[in-house]
């Protein structure tokens, strides 16, 4: 175990544990960042819906390294995310994502609250393979048997350097570990960043990470307005949300007393 930072996204002073053969890491407290040019269809779609958009079937360039997966792009940080979307040509009007691990709240709202497992691309040779793949260049079958190799740890998901954003980390998240993030900030702004129509919806706040679980119903309308939509105040994630918020208020009046 150590004590540190292992990557750029992660807060300091937190525990990490380190395979001893592998660049496997076991480690939690990080902010990701996910940038998608933003289009009419996303208006009157709740906070919920976009945030779970993210996670979609591997297709494309990297499904023959990871075939049926389902897979979810972040970055360590805003300016890493719209470099990466600016290099495909999106334009100015972008909505941006703000996620942590939820397990890292001192109030979590999801019952998977182990540590991240991550796996550095960039140290066992996954960052060459990824790159192969950007180039569409076909994959050897001792390539893929190793890539399957790797995935049989489980990871929650992996990192490898950005080639849009000198120093940037981009994260390729699995569906389990998906399921471990929780979304901060819905951004989204019109324009350049120095002007232009500009408005957030907050799910979470402070260093402690405080939820506000019915943010998740909000969404956004013309002209960057937020209104709320009642009805998710009635579904099963809202549901589940609000029982594990009450259970992790006990635990702490219980830890105080």
């Amino acid at each position: 175990m150590s004590w540190g930072r292992a990557f750029i996204s992660q807060d300091y002073g937190r525990p990490i544990y380190k395979h001893k053969d592998l660049p496997v890491y076991i480690t939690d407290e990080f902010d990701f960042f996910r940038c998608v040019e933003f289009n009419n269809e996303f208006y009157e779609k709740t906070a919920s819906i976009l945030f779970n958009g993210n996670l979609r079937e591997c297709t494309g360039r990297y499904s023959k390294l990871f075939p049926n997966q389902k897979l979810s792009y972040w970055a360590d940080s805003p300016i890493t995310a719209r470099a990466e979307i600016k290099k495909h040509g999106a334009g100015n009007n972008i909505l941006t994502f703000w996620a942590y691990d939820d397990g890292t709240s001192t109030f979590p709202t999801l019952q998977n609250q182990e540590p991240l497992i991550i796996i550095d691309g960039r140290k066992c040779g996954v960052q060459d393979l990824l790159d192969k793949a950007d180039n569409g260049m076909l994959f050897t079958k001792t390539e893929q048997d190793y890539m399957a190799s790797l995935l049989a740890q489980e990871p929650d998901c992996l990192v490898f350097d950005s080639h849009a954003k000198k120093g940037g980390e981009n994260f390729i998240f699995f569906e389990k570990g998906f399921q471990k993030l929780s979304l901060r900030q819905l951004r989204l702004r019109f324009g350049k960043r120095d002007g232009g129509n500009y408005n957030l919806i907050v799910c979470a706040d402070t260093c402690d990470y405080a939820p506000y679980i019915e943010a998740y119903g909000q969404y956004f309308m013309p002209k960057a307005k937020v209104a709320m939509e009642q009805t998710y105040l009635q579904s099963n994630e809202y549901i589940l949300r609000k029982q594990m918020l009450e259970e992790s208020y006990r635990r702490m009046r219980e830890a105080v007393k």
